[in-house]
């Protein structure tokens, strides 16, 4: 049965520069996203067509599901031109492969990371980095929290329907 998706608008608006989209995700149904208490960081952003896309910049949100009482931190990173660096450093990775994202091949690792600084605990991480030709820019996205793996496999299984131009 395939999954019901909700789209989710992750913009920053500035009152001088308008509107600059990082992209659009759409997630399984019930889950919710929010910003978190960190302001988005835009360098620079690219017109196409009728909207403004963030060429090069960052974003904090909190993806989250109410009534499983589960959350996961999500930061969005764009960057001009093409990368290849996932940022795995630090992830005991127990799965990675490549997949379709938005009609691009992208790069994916699942796995644990450590958090904190005295008291570190651990917690999953969900990684994924594709470059979108269309507006020369890679995107790189980061899930983590405290969760049953059926949970990050939701939000893995959401991401093909991710639009990024």
């Amino acid at each position: 049965m395939p999954l019901e998706l909700t789209k989710h608008i992750i913009a920053a608006r500035n009152i001088l520069f308008g509107t600059g989209y990082f992209l659009i995700l759409s997630l399984p149904e019930g889950w919710k996203i929010t910003r978190s208490y960190l302001q988005p960081d835009v360098h620079s952003s690219v017109q196409r067509e009728n909207l403004t896309w963030v060429e090069a910049g960052q974003t904090d949100q909190i993806v989250y599901h109410p009534l499983k009482r589960v959350a996961f931190d999500l930061m969005i990173q764009i960057k001009r031109g093409k990368h290849d660096d996932l940022q795995g450093k630090g992830v005991q990775v127990s799965s990675q492969g490549t997949q379709l994202v938005c009609g691009h091949q992208a790069a994916y690792c699942l796995g644990e990371v450590q958090q904190g600084l005295i008291r570190k605990k651990t917690v999953k991480t969900l990684r994924l980095l594709f470059h979108c030709p269309e507006l020369n820019r890679t995107i790189i996205l980061h899930f983590t929290g405290k969760c049953q793996d059926a949970d990050l496999r939701e939000i893995y299984d959401s991401l093909s329907s991710l639009e990024c131009h």
